[in-house]
């Protein structure tokens, strides 16, 4: 028996747009990117000083004193950071407040940023909605800094979110005036959403290391391997160590690693995401019997060019990404990562 159970399909787990989250999407983006850089901006100018010289008697030496000019600073990374997050605490508050009162959006961004914010908000709750408790988690990454400007991209993690996706990719600018630093605009790149970058990265890593310790587990089953919990969540992991019970009393064991092209389709919260992977089979994947090494038929033979389409459930569990379920279709026409299924890491 395979360790992932099949599924008749994979058409639920591709979230789409609702026409409702596309509109709120539609509109922030109206408001948001008609910012015609409004905030004013604070710039220090330097010169150097003009050399002065003094002359004097014969007896008296001449001397000569260059100023040398001075510099603007550049802000701290920290400052830039620190003004996104204040931004997204007021956005936070305002959505959740019961007159929508601007006053604290308008201490972190600029009017047309505010405007939009306000619109989306009252558009959310035209619909019959009531103020809206969020949570969010940002995941910033400065990617210009200047003197007085400055650019960060993020996947903002939503709850509950304004659109279908629990990751939202913003692009902003902020600007830095006599109060401090603004956000002058924000932009979304693309509807469709994104997973923050360093959870992409450690989830995928989390769904290999399963495949690499994998064979420690099933050839011999051991179901009490100490890598079934290292790799392995509720409730797939109770599912596999009932089938290493029934593989180690019949005396037989899984053998074959696939090539795996994982990819991460969707964000359902800080802790867990769905991986999808057109995978290439082992050739010699199969079930055998661990004494005499002969293939049994529970399994089909592996065909060749045969493509396997897995998806995998994975959970930040104790610190670690581990696979919580697995589904898969076997010998599915599928294609390789990075496909349009697969969310932009951000």
């Amino acid at each position: 028996m395979s360790p992932w159970r099949l599924s008749g399909g994979f058409s639920d787990s591709f979230p789409s747009l609702s026409l409702a989250g596309a509109a709120m999407a539609a509109l922030l983006l109206l408001g948001a990117c008609s910012s015609n850089g409004s905030v004013a901006s604070t710039t220090t100018s330097t010169s150097a000083s003009t050399p002065t010289t003094a002359t004097a008697a014969p007896s008296t030496t001449t001397t000569s004193t260059t100023v040398p000019p001075t510099t603007t600073a550049l802000p701290s990374v920290e400052e830039v950071t620190d003004s996104w997050a204040a931004y997204w605490d007021a956005w936070v508050q305002v959505r959740s407040s019961a007159d929508l009162d601007p006053a604290l959006l308008e201490m972190a961004a600029a009017a047309d940023v505010v405007d939009g914010a306000i619109a989306l908000f009252e558009r959310e709750r035209s619909s019959g909605g009531d103020a809206v408790e969020s949570d969010v988690v940002l995941h910033t990454r400065v990617t210009d800094l200047g003197p007085d400007r400055a650019s960060v991209e993020d996947c903002v993690l939503l709850s509950p979110s304004f659109t279908d996706t629990v990751g939202v990719w913003y692009q902003a600018d902020l600007t830095r005036t006599e109060q401090g630093w603004v956000v002058a605009e924000v932009r979304i790149p693309s509807a469709g959403g994104c997973v923050p970058r360093e959870i992409a990265d450690a989830a995928i890593a989390g769904y290999e290391a399963y495949y690499e310790a994998e064979a420690d587990f099933w050839d011999p089953p051991n179901p009490g391997s100490p890598l079934v919990d290292r790799v392995l969540a509720e409730p797939q992991k109770s599912f596999i160590i009932g089938l290493l019970e029934r593989h180690k009393t019949r005396g037989i064991a899984l053998r074959g690693q696939p090539s795996t092209h994982p990819e991460v389709i969707e964000v359902r919260s800080s802790a867990e995401v769905v991986i999808l992977s057109c995978s290439e089979p082992d050739p010699d994947y199969g079930i055998y019997d661990t004494d005499s090494n002969e293939r049994l038929p529970d399994e089909p033979p592996v065909r060749a060019d045969q493509r396997d389409l897995q998806s995998a459930v994975m959970v930040l569990d104790a610190g670690e990404w581990k696979v919580s379920d697995f589904q898969g279709q076997v010998d599915f026409a599928c294609e390789f990562a990075p496909t349009d299924r697969g969310l932009p890491s951000v």
